[in-house]
């Protein structure tokens, strides 16, 4: 099921997703959220990923579509915001359960988890090369989070690739991450108005 007024910005850690949505939203005049989200059990897996807890990679897949659920179809979740005439834009999203929870379990366990819930009526993949994503992430001034390794993001990378072709009924948008900030706000007001 394809849920319209919803959007999603997905990319690599690094990527641009968080700044993308975020004004994408703005200027929609619409909700940003984000995933994992901020209710109990993102926050968790929020602590999961700051290596502050630890538990198993199914368990993380688990909480993870827990999370979603939350998300999706909890108090103030997205489909009430939409059922209220917002528009959604959200940083992350299903697509980033299958590039990252695949790394450790397998693909299509992972699929199974996920492919239940509903579409965004489009995707934007901000596709910024790792090198680039790693300059990024070393600016933040942080510990690198669990997956934010060379090795693991180009593992990542391929995973979405696959996990695009899973869900090929999306409408799926591929921008160039190396542009500027405004570029690409610019495409994406762009080919949403169209």
């Amino acid at each position: 099921m394809i849920m319209n007024n919803f959007i999603v910005l997905e990319g690599l850690d690094g990527s641009g997703t968080t700044t993308q949505a975020k004004l994408l939203a703005q200027h929609l005049n619409g909700v940003f959220t984000f995933e994992p989200s901020d209710n109990a059990v993102g926050t968790l897996i929020r602590q999961i990923l700051r290596k502050e807890k630890s538990v198993t990679a199914d368990t993380l897949a688990y909480l993870f579509k827990a999370d979603r659920c939350e998300h999706l179809f909890g108090k103030d979740g997205i489909k009430q915001q939409i059922n209220d005439g917002k528009t959604v834009v959200c940083d992350r999203y299903l697509f980033s359960s299958l590039a990252y929870q695949s790394l450790d379990c397998d693909f299509d366990e992972i699929y199974q988890l996920n492919k239940d819930f509903p579409l965004p009526e489009t995707v934007f993949f901000i596709d910024t090369p790792v090198e680039e994503c790693l300059k990024r992430i070393g600016t933040r001034g942080s510990e690198p989070e669990l997956f934010e390794k060379a090795e693991l993001q180009r593992k990542i990378y391929d995973n979405y690739l696959r996990g695009f072709a899973a869900f090929n009924e999306i409408n799926l948008i591929k921008l160039d991450g190396t542009k500027s900030i405004e570029e690409l706000l610019e495409e994406e007001l762009k080919i949403i108005g169209k």
